[in-house]
């Protein structure tokens, strides 16, 4: 085991130390409870991802999803055409100067930097994320990005009307107030400046299905929320009141994950074929290998063969905590997408 993959198994423990078998069950605490956490929370939940899934299940190091188009795409493939839509949205051109929120390893800003010749700020709560995308940065000879370490929460290091455009890629989602993060994106954004933003978001009527009420659904919410380290998912009209209370205008709004009765993507095949272990959609053989590590029986005979392991004092512990968080999230986008209730491809 390596030092890195150590160090984010041991965080993934203290993870799950925030949350309990009823809090994730019933949402009954105020959002407020966990806040006061985030920071240690999310940079806890993010080295789970990064330094034990991604290299485990051989995932993307996006860490995002996309909608299909071309069934024959892999999906690094759809991803970066996922980000050149995007760039499209915000009519990028060259010479731009833009801010990535939540930028995570940069993969992203760099794809847009050579995409489109505009130069990219990315900031993240995670400074080891910072020093990784740095150093990507400089390897591939990229001059058009740069990473600093900060929450988009605040962004006072920036003057007001600083930046020609701005995203976030399935990042907001884990600020404690979207209107809050809105309204901070917006001040450092010039006059007319368009902030393009890929979202999760729950999916009431007439969107989708969610139903407060329902047993199920509030399971999902909550199984999406401990699994992802997510304080509050919310939905779309609260989303759409967010960007309104910050003095947005909101010229374009697409759920692009939306599916057909028969369950297809309208676009395509589902988005989240692959983590439904859906291996008739891999369109690589490395998109085979992570489809197949992400099948239901495969993943519980890992967290099997972990318990055993830990058990028997064979591994150190936190394989197994580290894969019973992740399931949480996986199999909470999957149900969610499933049930009509859920979609974290929503651009706004």
């Amino acid at each position: 085991m390596s030092p890195a993959t150590s160090v984010a198994l041991d965080r993934g423990r203290r993870y799950a130390s925030y949350w309990s078998t009823e809090e994730n069950s019933i949402k009954t605490l105020p959002p407020e409870k966990y806040e006061a956490l985030r920071t240690d929370r999310r940079k806890n939940y993010k080295d789970i991802a990064v330094e034990f899934v991604i290299p485990t299940f051989r995932w993307n190091e996006r860490f995002h999803f996309c909608p299909f188009p071309d069934p024959r795409e892999s999906i690094d493939a759809a991803l970066k055409r996922h980000e050149h839509y995007l760039a499209l949205v915000l009519g990028l051109k060259p010479g731009m100067r833009g801010l990535d929120a939540g930028c995570g390893l940069g993969p992203v800003s760099r794809e847009l930097a050579r995409f489109a010749g505009v130069h990219i700020t990315g900031i993240s709560i995670n400074s080891d994320h910072v020093e990784r995308a740095t150093r990507t940065a400089k390897e591939e000879g990229l001059k058009g990005v740069e990473y600093i370490e900060g929450d988009f929460m605040d962004l006072s290091r920036f003057p007001d009307n600083t930046f020609d455009f701005a995203y976030a890629c399935e990042a907001t989602v884990y600020a404690p107030s979207l209107t809050a993060v809105y309204t901070e994106l917006t001040r450092v954004l010039k006059p007319g400046a368009p902030l393009a933003i890929y979202e999760w978001l729950l999916l009431p009527p007439p969107y989708g299905s969610f139903n407060p009420t329902n047993p199920y659904h509030l399971d999902i919410r909550q199984r999406l929320e401990r699994g992802d380290g997510i304080t509050n998912i919310v939905t779309v009209p609260e989303a759409l009141a967010a960007f309104s209370a910050a003095g947005l205008e909101i010229y374009k709004t697409e759920d692009r994950g939306r599916v057909n009765p028969n369950g297809t993507d309208i676009e395509g095949k589902k988005w989240w074929y692959h983590i439904d272990g859906d291996l008739s959609g891999a369109a690589t053989w490395r998109d085979w290998w992570t489809v197949l590590w992400l099948k239901p029986w495969f993943w519980r005979a890992q967290c099997g063969l972990a318990w055993v392991l830990e058990g028997l004092r064979v591994i150190e512990r936190g394989p197994y905590e580290a894969l019973r968080t992740q399931s949480q999230a996986v199999y909470g986008m999957r149900d969610g997408a499933v049930e009509g209730v859920f979609t974290n491809v929503s651009l706004w």
